[in-house]
């Protein structure tokens, strides 16, 4: 049994795996939360398997609950390539680990090309070709990024976090909930017709606000990103030792 964790900007995701398969997963709120590791599971694992975007005390207060466990903490990096999937970028280590491991997850998953967002903090989009070849992505703020972007650069001060993504609001609250959740949608809605795979994978906090308005059909996968650390850490314990 493994423990595997997704230490995200704003939330952390656990799963407790055999092989590649997720036996019980959680989530747990991380920012603010000077506590976050007593969420997690206690139980016995051979190891800890991270993948982590945020800041490096996080991932070290993990290696010191690994420690205290018994178990030897793995932390994924991203890397040229994982099985027969090829990183699209000039300095694989530089792709987000969170982005790599959903791409594994995505390619384990299926054939054919696949194109992945992660709406969480930061929007995110990979695109998967059908030969395995990653061809790049983006990444822009997400919608709750946006608008604390607002509130902390304007005098605006919106009080509602949801409405319905209207065109013409007819007030200022509504204005930003609507513009703020319109953007991510119209991004998607382009990316899956300009791009034109054959699935489409939503992940992420932000996933199930965005998904009922997309014009096209995505895939809803909540652990993808855990997915993807399962199949990693399996071919990691296969790798011949030193």
């Amino acid at each position: 049994m493994n423990l595997l964790v997704d230490i995200g900007n704003t939330r952390c995701k656990w799963a407790l795996a055999r092989g590649t398969a997720l036996i019980e997963t959680g989530v747990v709120v991380r920012a603010g939360n000077a506590d976050w590791l007593e969420a997690l599971p206690r139980t016995a694992v051979e190891a800890v398997h991270v993948s982590s975007v945020a800041q490096p005390e996080a991932l070290a207060h993990l290696r010191e609950f690994a420690v205290r466990r018994g178990a030897n903490l793995q932390a994924a990096v991203s890397s040229s390539r994982s099985g027969d999937l090829i990183n699209a970028y000039d300095q694989p280590e530089r792709l987000g680990v969170d982005r790599w491991m959903a791409c594994i997850a995505a390619r384990t998953a299926g054939r054919g090309s696949v194109l992945v967002a992660d709406a969480g903090t930061a929007l995110t989009l990979d695109f998967v070709d059908a030969d395995g070849h990653h061809q790049g992505g983006l990444i822009t703020p997400g919608v709750a990024t946006m608008r604390g972007a607002l509130r902390r650069q304007t005098q605006l001060r919106p009080a509602r976090e949801s409405a319905a993504p209207l065109w013409l609001a007819r007030n200022t609250d509504a204005a930003i909930a609507a513009g703020t959740l319109r953007s991510a949608i119209s991004l998607l809605d382009n990316a899956a017709v300009e791009l034109s795979p054959d699935r489409l994978l939503l992940t992420g906090g932000g996933a199930p606000q965005l998904a009922e308005y997309l014009a096209q059909r995505w895939t809803l996968r909540p652990h993808l990103v855990l997915e993807g650390l399962a199949v990693h850490a399996q071919r990691q314990s296969s790798l011949p030792a030193g």
